[in-house]
Protein backbone atom coordinates (compact mmCIF):
# COMPACT_ATOMS: atom_id res chain seq x y z
CA UNK A 1 0.00 0.00 0.00
CA UNK A 2 1.38 3.28 -1.23
CA UNK A 3 -0.31 4.99 2.15
CA UNK A 4 1.53 2.49 4.35
CA UNK A 5 5.17 3.61 2.68
CA UNK A 6 4.30 7.25 3.35
CA UNK A 7 3.26 6.84 6.92
CA UNK A 8 6.81 5.07 7.54
CA UNK A 9 8.88 7.51 6.06
CA UNK A 10 7.15 10.30 8.35
CA UNK A 11 7.51 8.71 10.94
CA UNK A 12 11.15 7.46 10.49
CA UNK A 13 11.53 11.50 10.85
CA UNK A 14 10.12 11.70 14.19
CA UNK A 15 12.73 12.71 16.86
CA UNK A 16 12.55 14.27 20.42
CA UNK A 17 9.30 16.17 20.67
CA UNK A 18 6.87 16.87 18.17
CA UNK A 19 3.99 18.81 17.45
CA UNK A 20 1.41 16.04 16.08
CA UNK A 21 -0.99 18.24 14.27
CA UNK A 22 2.10 19.94 12.14
CA UNK A 23 3.22 16.35 11.33
CA UNK A 24 -0.36 14.85 10.34
CA UNK A 25 -0.50 17.92 8.33
CA UNK A 26 2.30 16.56 6.44
CA UNK A 27 1.08 13.14 6.10
CA UNK A 28 -1.85 14.12 4.63
CA UNK A 29 -1.11 16.27 2.26
CA UNK A 30 1.79 13.63 1.02
CA UNK A 31 -0.98 11.30 0.74
CA UNK A 32 -3.10 13.38 -1.05
CA UNK A 33 -0.41 14.38 -3.87
CA UNK A 34 0.18 11.02 -3.95
CA UNK A 35 -3.44 9.84 -5.07
CA UNK A 36 -4.16 13.39 -6.92
CA UNK A 37 -0.46 13.18 -9.25
CA UNK A 38 1.36 10.26 -7.97
CA UNK A 39 3.84 12.76 -7.18
CA UNK A 40 6.58 11.26 -4.16
CA UNK A 41 7.65 13.42 -1.17
CA UNK A 42 10.28 15.89 -1.86
CA UNK A 43 11.97 19.81 -1.63
CA UNK A 44 8.76 20.34 -4.30
CA UNK A 45 6.18 18.66 -2.69
CA UNK A 46 7.23 20.39 0.95
CA UNK A 47 7.33 23.81 -0.63
CA UNK A 48 4.42 23.60 -2.20
CA UNK A 49 2.76 22.44 1.22
CA UNK A 50 3.89 25.66 3.21
CA UNK A 51 2.25 27.96 0.19
CA UNK A 52 -0.81 25.90 0.65
CA UNK A 53 -1.16 26.68 4.14
CA UNK A 54 -1.49 30.03 3.91
CA UNK A 55 -4.35 29.39 1.39
CA UNK A 56 -6.29 27.65 4.19
CA UNK A 57 -6.05 30.30 6.62
CA UNK A 58 -7.91 32.31 4.23
CA UNK A 59 -10.53 30.39 4.76
CA UNK A 60 -11.23 32.16 8.23
CA UNK A 61 -10.55 35.75 7.77
CA UNK A 62 -12.57 38.50 6.34
CA UNK A 63 -12.94 37.85 2.47
CA UNK A 64 -11.57 41.06 1.02
CA UNK A 65 -8.09 41.41 0.08
CA UNK A 66 -8.03 45.18 0.96
CA UNK A 67 -9.21 44.90 4.65
CA UNK A 68 -6.98 41.49 5.63
CA UNK A 69 -3.48 40.88 4.84
CA UNK A 70 -4.47 37.68 5.71
CA UNK A 71 -6.68 37.02 2.53
CA UNK A 72 -5.07 38.85 0.21
CA UNK A 73 -1.85 36.48 0.82
CA UNK A 74 -4.60 33.76 0.52
CA UNK A 75 -5.34 35.01 -2.99
CA UNK A 76 -1.48 35.42 -3.42
CA UNK A 77 -0.62 31.70 -2.53
CA UNK A 78 -3.77 30.21 -3.92
CA UNK A 79 -2.79 31.69 -7.53
CA UNK A 80 1.18 30.42 -6.71
CA UNK A 81 -0.37 26.57 -6.08
CA UNK A 82 -2.36 26.87 -9.04
CA UNK A 83 0.69 27.76 -11.20
CA UNK A 84 2.90 24.78 -9.91
CA UNK A 85 -0.03 22.24 -10.22
CA UNK A 86 -0.67 23.99 -13.99
CA UNK A 87 3.02 22.80 -15.04
CA UNK A 88 2.64 19.34 -13.81
CA UNK A 89 -0.45 19.44 -15.81
CA UNK A 90 0.95 20.29 -19.01
CA UNK A 91 4.17 17.86 -18.23
CA UNK A 92 1.71 14.93 -17.77
CA UNK A 93 -0.40 15.98 -20.88
CA UNK A 94 2.86 15.73 -23.10
CA UNK A 95 3.56 12.50 -21.46
CA UNK A 96 0.03 10.82 -22.35
CA UNK A 97 0.33 12.31 -25.66
CA UNK A 98 3.42 9.71 -26.05
CA UNK A 99 1.82 6.84 -24.60
CA UNK A 100 3.03 7.50 -20.74
CA UNK A 101 0.21 7.00 -18.26
CA UNK A 102 -0.16 6.57 -14.76
CA UNK A 103 -3.22 5.69 -12.50
CA UNK A 104 -4.14 8.15 -10.21
CA UNK A 105 -6.72 11.19 -10.28
CA UNK A 106 -5.53 13.12 -13.38
CA UNK A 107 -5.11 10.25 -15.19
CA UNK A 108 -8.66 9.99 -14.84
CA UNK A 109 -9.74 13.45 -15.55
CA UNK A 110 -7.54 13.42 -19.08
CA UNK A 111 -9.42 10.24 -19.60
CA UNK A 112 -12.66 11.76 -19.82
CA UNK A 113 -11.24 13.48 -22.50
CA UNK A 114 -11.85 10.47 -24.51
CA UNK A 115 -14.34 8.13 -23.10
CA UNK A 116 -17.36 9.73 -25.86
CA UNK A 117 -19.04 11.49 -23.23
CA UNK A 118 -17.88 14.83 -25.21
CA UNK A 119 -17.45 16.52 -22.08
CA UNK A 120 -13.66 17.17 -21.82
CA UNK A 121 -12.02 19.15 -19.37
CA UNK A 122 -9.59 21.93 -20.07
CA UNK A 123 -6.12 22.68 -18.10
CA UNK A 124 -7.27 25.38 -15.71
CA UNK A 125 -10.74 23.41 -15.02
CA UNK A 126 -8.32 20.48 -14.14
CA UNK A 127 -6.08 22.64 -11.90
CA UNK A 128 -8.84 23.99 -10.11
CA UNK A 129 -10.43 20.81 -9.40
CA UNK A 130 -7.14 19.37 -7.90
CA UNK A 131 -6.82 22.39 -5.71
CA UNK A 132 -10.56 21.34 -4.35
CA UNK A 133 -9.32 18.28 -3.83
CA UNK A 134 -6.54 19.74 -1.63
CA UNK A 135 -8.73 21.53 0.49
CA UNK A 136 -11.10 18.51 0.82
CA UNK A 137 -8.82 16.03 2.28
CA UNK A 138 -5.53 18.46 4.03
CA UNK A 139 -7.09 19.94 7.17
CA UNK A 140 -9.54 17.73 7.43
CA UNK A 141 -7.53 14.00 7.65
CA UNK A 142 -4.85 15.56 9.68
CA UNK A 143 -7.37 16.85 11.89
CA UNK A 144 -8.65 13.47 13.04
CA UNK A 145 -5.27 12.07 13.18
CA UNK A 146 -4.95 14.55 15.56
CA UNK A 147 -8.32 14.11 17.89
CA UNK A 148 -8.02 10.16 17.27
CA UNK A 149 -4.81 9.91 19.48
CA UNK A 150 -6.03 12.80 21.80
CA UNK A 151 -9.54 10.47 22.31
CA UNK A 152 -7.38 7.36 22.83
CA UNK A 153 -5.09 8.67 25.11
CA UNK A 154 -7.97 10.11 27.47
CA UNK A 155 -9.38 6.26 27.33
CA UNK A 156 -6.54 3.87 28.23
CA UNK A 157 -8.99 1.23 27.71
CA UNK A 158 -9.74 1.88 24.08
CA UNK A 159 -5.79 2.42 23.04
CA UNK A 160 -4.98 -1.05 25.07
CA UNK A 161 -7.33 -2.89 22.87
CA UNK A 162 -5.99 -0.73 19.50
CA UNK A 163 -2.71 -2.20 20.77
CA UNK A 164 -3.74 -5.69 21.05
CA UNK A 165 -5.33 -5.52 17.90
CA UNK A 166 -1.90 -4.41 15.41
CA UNK A 167 0.41 -5.95 17.44
CA UNK A 168 -1.14 -9.29 16.37
CA UNK A 169 -0.78 -7.88 12.57
CA UNK A 170 2.11 -6.62 13.04
CA UNK A 171 3.35 -9.95 14.63
CA UNK A 172 2.77 -12.05 11.30
CA UNK A 173 4.79 -9.48 8.97
CA UNK A 174 8.44 -8.48 9.30
CA UNK A 175 9.39 -5.09 9.12
CA UNK A 176 10.22 -5.12 5.42
CA UNK A 177 6.83 -6.00 4.52
CA UNK A 178 4.37 -3.14 4.09
CA UNK A 179 0.61 -3.30 4.92
CA UNK A 180 -1.88 -4.55 2.62
CA UNK A 181 -5.74 -4.31 1.71
CA UNK A 182 -6.07 -7.28 3.42
CA UNK A 183 -4.22 -6.20 6.49
CA UNK A 184 -6.74 -3.37 6.87
CA UNK A 185 -9.98 -5.09 6.48
CA UNK A 186 -8.59 -7.22 9.44
CA UNK A 187 -8.99 -3.72 11.54
CA UNK A 188 -12.42 -4.18 13.01
CA UNK A 189 -11.99 -2.11 16.43
CA UNK A 190 -9.47 0.42 14.26
CA UNK A 191 -12.70 1.24 12.60
CA UNK A 192 -14.73 1.58 15.62
CA UNK A 193 -12.04 3.92 17.16
CA UNK A 194 -12.32 5.77 13.61
CA UNK A 195 -15.95 5.82 13.61
CA UNK A 196 -16.04 7.27 16.72
CA UNK A 197 -13.84 9.99 16.58
CA UNK A 198 -15.34 11.11 13.53
CA UNK A 199 -18.63 11.55 15.52
CA UNK A 200 -17.65 13.15 18.42
CA UNK A 201 -15.31 15.29 16.72
CA UNK A 202 -17.38 16.03 13.78
CA UNK A 203 -14.51 17.86 11.38
CA UNK A 204 -17.34 18.51 9.21
CA UNK A 205 -20.26 20.39 11.00
CA UNK A 206 -22.73 19.73 8.37
CA UNK A 207 -23.50 20.49 4.68
CA UNK A 208 -25.32 23.08 2.38
CA UNK A 209 -27.81 21.23 0.01
CA UNK A 210 -30.85 23.25 -2.11
CA UNK A 211 -34.32 21.54 -1.95
CA UNK A 212 -35.45 19.91 -5.53
CA UNK A 213 -39.76 19.78 -4.18
CA UNK A 214 -41.28 20.90 -1.35
CA UNK A 215 -40.27 19.46 1.50
CA UNK A 216 -42.57 18.81 5.07
CA UNK A 217 -40.97 18.11 8.19
CA UNK A 218 -43.28 17.85 11.18
CA UNK A 219 -45.64 20.49 9.74
CA UNK A 220 -43.35 23.33 8.36
CA UNK A 221 -43.01 22.92 4.26
CA UNK A 222 -39.72 23.81 2.90
CA UNK A 223 -40.70 25.55 -0.53
CA UNK A 224 -38.73 24.05 -3.52
CA UNK A 225 -35.34 25.46 -3.79
CA UNK A 226 -34.52 26.90 -0.81
CA UNK A 227 -30.87 26.41 0.66
CA UNK A 228 -30.57 24.36 3.61
CA UNK A 229 -28.05 23.38 6.08
CA UNK A 230 -27.80 20.08 7.27
CA UNK A 231 -26.04 19.51 10.86
CA UNK A 232 -24.43 16.37 10.99
CA UNK A 233 -22.74 17.72 15.09
CA UNK A 234 -26.80 17.82 15.49
CA UNK A 235 -27.71 14.40 14.42
CA UNK A 236 -24.25 12.88 16.09
CA UNK A 237 -24.45 14.61 19.27
CA UNK A 238 -28.11 13.41 19.97
CA UNK A 239 -29.16 11.79 22.80
CA UNK A 240 -32.02 9.75 21.19
CA UNK A 241 -29.43 8.43 18.55
CA UNK A 242 -26.50 7.63 20.50
CA UNK A 243 -26.38 7.11 24.61
CA UNK A 244 -23.92 9.59 26.18
CA UNK A 245 -23.50 11.23 22.53
CA UNK A 246 -20.57 13.47 24.46
CA UNK A 247 -18.87 10.12 25.90
CA UNK A 248 -15.74 8.89 23.54
CA UNK A 249 -17.25 4.86 23.20
CA UNK A 250 -15.39 3.25 20.30
CA UNK A 251 -17.40 -0.16 22.08
CA UNK A 252 -20.81 1.54 20.49
CA UNK A 253 -20.00 0.83 17.14
CA UNK A 254 -19.33 -3.13 18.16
CA UNK A 255 -23.19 -3.40 17.54
CA UNK A 256 -25.39 -2.56 14.17
CA UNK A 257 -26.15 1.09 15.15
CA UNK A 258 -29.07 3.05 12.59
CA UNK A 259 -26.85 4.13 9.35
CA UNK A 260 -29.14 7.05 8.83
CA UNK A 261 -27.51 8.62 11.99
CA UNK A 262 -23.82 8.20 11.20
CA UNK A 263 -22.93 10.81 8.23
CA UNK A 264 -19.22 12.46 8.70
CA UNK A 265 -18.60 12.36 4.90
CA UNK A 266 -22.56 13.58 3.76
CA UNK A 267 -24.51 10.94 2.05
CA UNK A 268 -26.02 10.66 -1.20
CA UNK A 269 -24.51 11.31 -4.58
CA UNK A 270 -22.63 14.25 -2.99
CA UNK A 271 -20.82 11.64 -0.43
CA UNK A 272 -17.06 13.05 -0.08
CA UNK A 273 -15.47 10.80 -2.97
CA UNK A 274 -12.17 10.50 -0.40
CA UNK A 275 -14.12 9.02 2.37
CA UNK A 276 -12.30 5.63 1.91
CA UNK A 277 -8.94 7.27 1.47
CA UNK A 278 -9.29 9.12 4.80
CA UNK A 279 -10.37 5.40 6.77
CA UNK A 280 -6.93 3.63 5.14
CA UNK A 281 -4.78 6.86 5.83
CA UNK A 282 -5.88 6.48 9.86
CA UNK A 283 -5.79 3.00 10.22
CA UNK A 284 -2.49 3.27 8.96
CA UNK A 285 -1.67 5.93 10.85
CA UNK A 286 -2.41 4.39 13.99
CA UNK A 287 -0.86 1.03 13.03
CA UNK A 288 2.31 2.43 13.07
CA UNK A 289 2.23 4.43 15.91
CA UNK A 290 0.49 1.85 18.19
CA UNK A 291 3.35 -0.71 17.17
CA UNK A 292 6.41 1.74 17.09
CA UNK A 293 5.67 3.53 20.06
CA UNK A 294 5.33 2.78 24.01
CA UNK A 295 2.21 4.45 25.43
CA UNK A 296 4.59 7.24 27.20
CA UNK A 297 5.56 8.33 24.30
CA UNK A 298 1.91 8.35 22.51
CA UNK A 299 1.02 10.61 26.21
CA UNK A 300 3.93 12.84 25.19
CA UNK A 301 3.01 13.44 21.51
CA UNK A 302 -0.60 14.43 22.33
CA UNK A 303 0.76 16.70 25.49
CA UNK A 304 2.57 18.76 23.24
CA UNK A 305 0.40 18.83 19.58
CA UNK A 306 -1.28 21.93 18.60
CA UNK A 307 -5.03 21.64 18.82
CA UNK A 308 -7.16 23.24 15.96
CA UNK A 309 -8.07 26.52 17.34
CA UNK A 310 -11.97 25.70 17.09
CA UNK A 311 -11.70 22.58 20.06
Amino acid sequence: MKEDRLVRLNLDTWTGRILLMEEAKKITFELTLKQLLSIDPSEWTENLRKIYMRVIEGFFCIPNPILSITYRRAIQARKRVAEALSLVVRERRMERERGITKNDMLAALFESDGDGSGIGFSDDEIVDFLVSLLVAGYDTTSTTITLAVKFLTDTPLALAQLKQEHDEIWAKKTASVSLEWEDYKSMPFTQCVINETLRVSNIISGVFRRTMTDVDIKGYTIPKGSKVFTSLRAVHLDQENFKDARVFNPWRWQKPLDSSNFMPFGGGPRRCPGHELARVALSVFLHHLVTRFRYSNISTLCIHFRYPSYI
